[in-house]
């Protein structure tokens, strides 16, 4: 193993996660071109019961849930305990996340909170690493997580 590789390989997937957690919190959607491959499939059938199948969807049902005209005003993300495997051109990984969003609308001085964990599977891109596949997992919500949608 070329530990050397393995470390710049390692950063380049956290500082992906990152990049994620910041276009979220910026309501940025439409930058996911960077964090997900074009035929990225988001399996989140444990937590909402639906998979999305492409970045495009993704990007849609980010607006939709997040952004304007959403229950969700401002939101912080993070993520944490990365869990990163390499192998050649492809990575497989794991890192918890905690994400705050506040209530706008009926859900006005309410947040909702979430503590759970992505686990994705990797490709190396011509830009870069980038989400194949997200299987999403919550762990655990404060609040009322109708915020995280439309009135």
């Amino acid at each position: 193993m070329d530990f050397l590789q393995y470390g710049k390989d390692k950063h380049e997937i956290e500082q992906v996660y990152i990049l994620y957690c910041d276009l979220v919190d910026h309501k940025q959607f439409d930058g996911m071109t960077g964090v997900f491959t074009h035929d990225a499939v988001g399996d989140y059938s444990t937590a909402y019961r639906n998979v999305v199948n492409g970045v495009e969807p993704l990007i849609e049902a980010m607006h939709n849930n997040l952004g304007a005209g959403s229950n969700c005003g401002p939101t912080h993300h993070n993520v944490l305990n990365f869990r990163v495997s390499v192998d050649g051109d492809t990575a497989e990984s794991r890192a918890h996340y905690y994400a705050v969003h506040k209530g706008l609308n009926a859900y006005e001085g309410q947040i909702y909170s979430m503590w759970g964990e992505y686990h994705d599977f990797w490709l190396r891109t011509s830009a870069g690493w980038r989400v194949n596949k997200r299987f999403y997992s919550i762990f655990l919500t404060e609040g009322p997580h109708e915020i995280c949608g439309r009135p």
